[in-house]
């Protein structure tokens, strides 16, 4: 680190203290203040979410405020300055007042509109529906400064004054399908999340207005239990499978509190198959049933023609599947996409599935990520357009030469090869969605489907080839900047009609992956806005129904959530205003310059590593010490990406030192973060010199760079523990120590050994 950047790093540090819980740091009224009182009326049938709204409001109210607020089901013509929750159906009150002026909304259409009401100003927050209403609250909450950030709510420096009218507000989502993925595979993400962190990220993102909650989930981990031919399922593990131990020479132990092990904590101390598949079961439904209670619909994604390996006995010539640690098959070559035996595996599968979480109102099935089931494509091409009714306008021998001929995903015969065993895939998948008994619930309700991942060069045909009924979600490429540069092959989809199909047609409806933090740029912090704001503006000039989410992990996401939330209702949302709208209420005027240089230069970096090394910091056993190997110097590009990094700690700082006190914290957990991507940077830096002295016999250059890369990456997860605020901070640490910090010290004493 530079001199002068370090030195002003060290003052910093020391001016400040570490908060790690921003909810209500901001707006607090003291107790000799007097604020006003405030009648909060909701209808005597309120749903249960319009009693939460009436709640969430009077939280707000009195941290603004210091308001006195009551809430009622009763008004009189006396009353203090009222807000009246709900819609004309929920509320009497509201249809005294407005009755036919009430607008047309949709179900997740939102009013916002001031009114007098006893010759005084009132206020009318509602929806046609009850999420409507909460929503209607959190954008009210929103308009007068309050922040939601994942890791809680941050009220304004500067608090507004008390004032009901001047609100007339009528919003409708232009983007109506906006999910959220959950759980997935990594340590440093929801995986590692107990019941208690998913609820408060649920109900922030609740706040940030998000409808779907999506958990994806894998055949090895521990949230589905069945049993096929006398088979028993029996893997039931997390992360693939690695464990992280928490012993006296880890980096950066204090941040877990004595533990011996960092493990999701819902399933600690769980041994047996049957104990974590308890618990993980128990960890899900829990996700699912705090996700409807705050008004959102529920998914699993899962890919079904995968399963764990101790089915390989049940399923002859089946293939292991590439991926981490192999540990699922999948069919082989000699099984084609109708054999029975395959189908009634992965209907058993589905089946445990739909049967253990009986509530979800959707499923997303996966299209298999390194697909090489290639034998039967020409049967199943045949099948796919036999199905169609008007089959396919396009050879096969012209997709299969547009996936050689593509840039961006797999091409060439790697490209060839995908598409082939996507279609063996797709074959396979119409077979399964055709029982229609399968995907209907208990209570009689349909559950949705929608295929994720189609090959690209199928998007041309993709009306004519997928699964009646069944909508689609796109993976253009790994990265929100590569999805952007190729964003061109969207225009082959044909989308069904807004709002959903119409009597008879069969386009299926679209949305897209939207990847706010890759996890092959893996840990080291990223920001992709630029690319965000070109794919989302496109989409919802296709009239495509909107997105999920996809991040290896949560700790850099409030600036790209603050955007996708903001505009998947506002056309003209643009990022640099939606990041003054997240600061300055936060920071105070005259921060979010250096806050806005700052992002840009991690964006940079972002793309840096993107465009050079896909993978680079991917969170697997081999990240750190795979650079022991190289017998060259570090390239170029390394020192670019430090010293990128190091600028934007500098403007976070300059940040920082601007703000208002409330708003710093903020500020210096990226600050930190920031550093520690430096250290981390400088570590491998100096690994990779250690590999290259030591294959030059140099012993004494191969310690001195040794010593450098542990005390680098000490100095990483110490700089991260200082201010780590969620699991997915503490999965970081755990694992640099097991796949970084340990290893290096081993390599370290092995050359002094010599």
């Amino acid at each position: 680190m530079p001199r002068a950047l370090a030195v002003h790093h060290m003052l910093a540090t020391r001016s400040l203290v570490i908060v790690t819980c921003v909810t209500a740091l901001g707006g607090m009224v003291r107790a000799d203040d007097a604020g006003p009182r405030v009648d909060v009326v909701v209808g005597r049938s309120a749903a249960r979410l319009e009693r939460l709204a009436a709640e969430e409001l009077a939280v707000q109210f009195r941290h603004l405020f210091g308001a006195d607020v009551r809430i009622t089901e009763t008004s009189t013509a006396v009353d203090p300055p009222t807000v009246l929750l709900g819609n004309p159906e929920s509320n009497p009150a509201i249809r005294e007042v407005l009755g036919a002026a009430w607008p047309k909304l949709s179900d997740q259409g939102l009013l916002i509109k001031s009114i007098e009401r006893n010759g005084q100003a009132a206020l009318i927050v509602g929806g046609n529906t009850p999420v409507g209403t909460l929503w209607a609250v959190y954008e009210l909450g929103h308009r007068l400064g309050v922040r939601y950030l994942l890791s809680g709510d941050v009220y304004p420096v500067l608090p507004p004054s008390f004032e009901l009218s001047g609100f007339d507000i009528v919003a409708e989502p232009t983007l109506p399908a906006r999910s959220w993925r959950t759980i997935h595979a990594l340590p440093m993400g929801p995986e590692a999340w107990g019941l208690a962190e998913h609820r408060r990220v649920l109900r922030q993102l609740a706040k940030l207005k998000f409808n779907r909650i999506v958990l994806s989930v894998h055949p090895w981990q521990p949230f589905v239990d069945y049993e096929f031919r006398g088979v028993k399922k029996q893997t039931a593990m997390l992360w693939y499978g690695w464990r992280f131990a928490l012993d006296g020479d880890t980096a950066g132990r204090a941040v877990f509190r004595g533990a011996r092990e960092f493990y999701n904590p819902d399933l600690a101390n769980k041994h047996s198959y049957e104990e974590l598949t308890e618990a993980g079961i128990a960890l899900a439904r829990g996700v699912i049933e705090s996700a409807r209670e705050l008004g959102m619909s529920t998914a699993l994604c899962l890919t079904p023609l995968e399963f764990p390996k101790e089915f390989a006995a049940s399923l002859p010539d089946a293939r292991v599947q590439q991926g981490p640690e192999s540990l699922t098959i999948g069919p082989g070559p000699h099984q084609p996409p109708d054999d029975p035996l395959l189908l009634e595996l992965a209907k058993t599968q589905l089946r445990a599935y739909l049967t253990t979480y009986p509530q979800i109102d959707a499923l997303y099935l996966t299209m298999p990520e390194f697909p090489d089931w290639v034998a039967h494509y020409r049967q199943a091409w045949q099948s796919l357009t036999e199905r169609s009714k008007s089959g396919s306008k396009i050879p096969l021998e012209a997709l299969l030469e547009a996936a050689r001929d593509r840039t961006g995903v797999a091409s060439g015969e790697q490209g060839v090869r995908g598409l082939q065993g996507s279609l063996s895939a797709l074959d396979c998948m119409h077979r399964l969605l055709a029982d229609r008994e399968l995907l209907t619930r208990a209570d009689g309700k349909k559950i949705e489907t929608h295929l994720v991942g189609l090959d690209p060069a199928l998007f041309p045909v993709a009306a004519d080839i997928v699964p009646p009924d069944t909508d689609l979600l796109h993976v253009v490429d790994d990265t929100a900047r590569r999805a952007a540069e190729h964003r061109q092959r969207l225009a082959d989809l044909k989308a069904a009609a807004a709002g959903g199909r119409s009597a008879g047609t069969s386009s299926p409806r679209h949305s897209l992956v939207l990847t706010l933090a890759d996890d092959n740029v893996g840990f080291l912090p990223q920001s992709a806005i630029t690319p965000l704001h070109t794919l989302v503006d496109d989409i919802r000039s296709r009239g495509w129904e909107g997105y999920s989410t996809q991040y290896g992990q949560t700790v850099d996401l409030d600036y790209s959530l603050q955007y996708i939330s903001r505009a998947s209702w506002d056309i003209a949302a643009d990022p640099q205003a939606v990041l003054d709208n997240l600061v300055t209420p936060m920071c105070g005027a005259g921060v979010t310059e250096r806050v806005a240089l700052a992002f840009s230069l991690i964006e940079q970096a972002t793309r840096v590593i993107d465009e050079h090394d896909q993978g680079f910091a991917y969170p697997a056993p081999n990240v750190v010490m795979k650079h022991y190997g190289a017998t060259e110097a570090p390239p170029a590009w390394w020192t670019e990406t430090s010293g990128l990094y190091a600028s934007a700690m500098n403007e976070m700082y300059r940040a920082h030192d601007r703000a208002h006190p409330r708003g710093r914290p903020y500020l210096r957990y990226f600050c930190k973060r920031l550093e520690f991507a430096i250290e981390h940077l400088a570590s491998i830096d100096a690994l990779r010199r250690a590999g290259a002295a030591k294959a030059q016999g140099n012993q004494t250059e191969q310690i001195a760079q040794l010593e450098r890369a542990v005390e680098s990456m000490y100095n990483a997860l110490s700089a991260l523990s200082e201010v780590a605020r969620d699991s997915g901070d503490l999965g970081t640490i755990a694992m640099l120590n097991e796949f970084g910090y340990r290893p290096l010290q081993q390599a370290l004493a092995e050359a002094e050994s010599r």
